[in-house]
């Protein structure tokens, strides 16, 4: 049985309330992906160790550290060096991510 809208006003607030709820994943997830790449530069932790310390379920951490690894390899390729914790920032509004660089005397270091 499917949902079916009474009228357009019901419609359009389960839409916010599914928009509200997404937004708040999303955010969540970006909190996570910047905690799990801050703990990464500390020290190497298994997805087992990472999912009790951020205490989600052990497919939510192997989901995160696949999107870490293949960032991490595309910096890698285009920057020929280690991305830390410091070159990734999120942009404002959920707009995605950006990579950053240091730039030292004009010439790009990381």
């Amino acid at each position: 049985m499917s949902w079916q809208p009474k009228n357009f006003n019901e419609a359009c607030l389960r839409a916010a309330g599914r928009r509200a709820y997404n937004a708040r994943r999303r955010l969540l997830r970006t909190h996570r992906i910047s905690r799990i790449l801050a703990l990464q530069d500390l020290s190497d932790r298994s997805g087992r160790e990472l999912a009790a310390l951020l205490n989600v379920h052990e497919a939510t951490i192997s989901r995160d550290l696949q999107f870490i690894k293949q960032l991490k390899a595309d910096y890698r390729c285009s920057n020929g060096c280690e991305m830390s914790a410091r070159s990734f920032r999120w942009i404002k509004g959920g707009r995605g991510w950006q990579t950053t660089f240091e730039i030292r005397n004009g010439v790009r270091v990381k």
